[in-house]
């Protein structure tokens, strides 16, 4: 990992975000762009949007991940005492006692689970002091980032690595000058629903005819190791995907393998949960899937909140797969010479079919 991407990864993974809280990580994103004087738009929704664009009529992609991470918003606040509910996935057995940390006015406040997990998701939180006001939001109080070997472990791999994959593509495009149309989509509230991608679908913030790849992090399964590559994603714990374009982006995947000497990649329907490809599908996206194998998924450490774990070495394959998609972008017909490689061998040997 180079230095340029170190401290983008560093970067990132130090910010805070929660369903409907991801406005530090969105700000982020605008001055990268702003410093890149990259194209940026936002839907009603809050999602953004940076694109890249260079050359005569280049063929567009849109590569997407999620800003946000599970983690608690508040509701009422006595003193030290704080009412709050939590937004996304959670182990049960981290309340009470799990640690935590609280942004509030803009200040960082280390604080305490007190109570279990309710069955409307509320819980208490004790404060080590007083919050400046009664608003704001939380998660898991770990360590933002350590690199350790080929391994990042962070509060919040789920998704701000997709997010870096993504910005450190556009920034690779643009310092190369490369002829591309690229669209970064960047969307909210994940965790809670996929209601950030179901504001694209709603605000029509892209055109349908542009294929979308999202970015994920996936809990890790056989078939999915971390540090064996990234992974094209074939479905989810609900869905399989666009097979055409899954097609296109395993091939492209497999000549990078036998091009790119350290470049590997997997190919795994990534179960353990539903991402925002389902939603698109169900909409008639042409959509497919690329995913980082994730450890402790969800901070679901083995009996308090751990670290989320990913490779550093399949980072770098991640943005490679991306950069190869921005340079030549997944289409529904690139299955079209296998189709016509079968039916051939069914014209040529079907005679022998109907002589038995």
């Amino acid at each position: 990992m180079n230095s340029r991407l170190k401290k983008l990864t560093r970067d990132l993974l130090s910010l805070p975000t929660a369903p409907f809280h991801e406005e530090v990580v969105l700000a982020y994103i605008r001055e990268f762009a702003r410093k890149r004087a990259l194209d940026l738009k936002s839907d009603r929704y809050g999602n953004l949007v940076v694109r890249y664009r260079n050359g005569d009529r280049p063929k567009p992609v849109a590569l997407s991940a999620h800003t946000d991470h599970p983690g608690f918003e508040i509701l009422d606040v006595c003193g030290l005492d704080i009412s709050a509910r939590w937004l996304g996935g959670c182990d049960p057995n981290h309340f009470p006692g799990g640690a935590v940390t609280i942004i509030s006015g803009g200040e960082e406040i280390a604080g305490r689970a007190t109570s279990p997990l309710a069955k409307d998701k509320t819980f208490a939180v004790r404060s080590r002091r007083a919050l400046p006001n009664a608003n704001g939001f939380g998660y898991w109080r770990l360590k933002s980032v350590d690199f350790d070997g080929d391994r990042i472990k962070t509060k919040a791999a789920d998704n701000l690595a997709g997010c870096i994959a993504i910005l450190a593509t556009l920034d690779r495009l643009q310092q190369m000058g490369e002829v591309a149309d690229l669209r970064a989509v960047f969307t909210r509230a994940e965790e809670v629903g996929l209601l950030g991608a179901g504001g694209i679908v709603h605000a029509d913030t892209l055109p349908k005819r542009v294929p979308l790849i999202v970015l994920e992090a996936s809990k890790e399964l056989p078939g999915a190791k971390i540090g064996d590559g990234p992974v094209v994603r074939v479905g989810d714990a609900m869905t399989v995907f666009d097979p055409k374009i899954e097609f296109a982006l395993h091939t492209k995947a497999a000549n990078l393998q036998r091009t790119k000497r350290r470049f590997r990649y997997q190919r795994q329907l990534m179960s353990g949960g539903v991402c925002e490809v389902t939603l698109y599908a169900l909409h008639d996206l042409p959509v497919g899937g690329l995913a980082f194998p994730l450890g402790n998924y969800h901070n679901q450490g083995k009996r308090w909140p751990a670290q989320e774990v990913i490779s550093a070495l399949d980072l770098a394959g991640m943005i490679e797969l991306c950069f190869a998609i921005a340079m030549d972008p997944p289409t529904d017909t690139a299955w079209r010479p296998i189709a016509k490689r079968f039916s051939s061998a069914f014209n040529k040997q079907k005679r022998r079919l109907m002589q038995t």
